[in-house]
């Protein structure tokens, strides 16, 4: 496999569900790209322009590669967690969060159970 330069790597943006809106006049976008898979586990990249949206949770772990912002927790009722480049996180299925993005775009390496 070649080498894969996650700061450069092209991803296409697009605009969330209705349902996702934190603002209503937000004209925020997140993209994504699935890299790969390696003994039932999906790899990729993630990454969001600057604002926020509400999301429910798949299990992950992710680590920030670039940007800053906070995750937001409406259930379970957990801190805020600061991201910034480095920062490592495990998401549990079903949780609900709000994602805030300061510095964009957020960008983060994902790995996940395989949905195959």
């Amino acid at each position: 496999m070649k080498p894969i330069r996650t700061h450069d790597f092209a991803l296409d943006h697009e605009p969330f569900e209705d349902w996702q809106r934190v603002d209503a006049t937000a004209d925020a976008t997140t993209a994504f790209a699935e890299l790969g898979t390696i003994a039932g586990v999906d790899y990729g990249l993630w990454e969001m322009s600057a604002g926020a949206m509400r999301d429910v949770e798949g299990d992950e772990v992710f680590i920030v590669i670039s940007g800053t912002g906070r995750i937001e927790f409406d259930e379970p009722d957990l801190p805020p967690i600061e991201l910034s480049s480095g920062t490592l996180v495990r998401l549990e299925d079903g949780m609900k969060t709000r994602w805030y993005v300061d510095e964009a775009p957020l960008r983060k390496l994902f790995i996940a159970p395989s949905e195959d």
